[in-house]
Formats: structure tokens, sequence, C-alpha cells
């Protein structure tokens, strides 16, 4: 196989992606040790985890742009 041609990736893409994922990991511990309550700590780490996918998607396609 030959690739595609039409991604075209830098290092400034594989940076953005490393700052987010590494991002929301860290938000998600954060959450997970600090909030109080088991159904408040999954609604966080979910809502972490919906944001992370918003933007990934509108960093790879500009799906709300």
């Amino acid at each position: 196989m030959d690739g595609s041609r039409a991604v075209n990736w830098g290092l400034e893409d594989f940076v953005a992606a490393a700052v987010l994922l590494g991002g929301a990991g860290a938000a998600m511990v954060l959450a997970w040790r600090t909030i109080a309550g088991r159904r408040k700590r999954v609604a966080a780490v979910l809502a972490i985890a919906l944001a992370t996918l918003l933007v990934w998607a509108e960093l790879a396609v500009g799906l709300f742009g």
C-alpha cells in the first residue's frame, strides 16, 4: 500500500492530539479523585469524555465550523 496523500499530518497535529488526550486523561483522574459520590464522578468523567470527542471531531474535520 502506498498510503493516502490526502492525510498530511505534521508535528503540530501530533502535539495537539497529545495535549488533548493527556489533558482529558488528567482531568478525568482529577475529577475521579476529588468529586464525592460515585454518580457525580461518573457523570463528570463522561462529560469530559464527550467534550474531548467533540473537540477531536472539530479538529479532525471541522464538524461545527
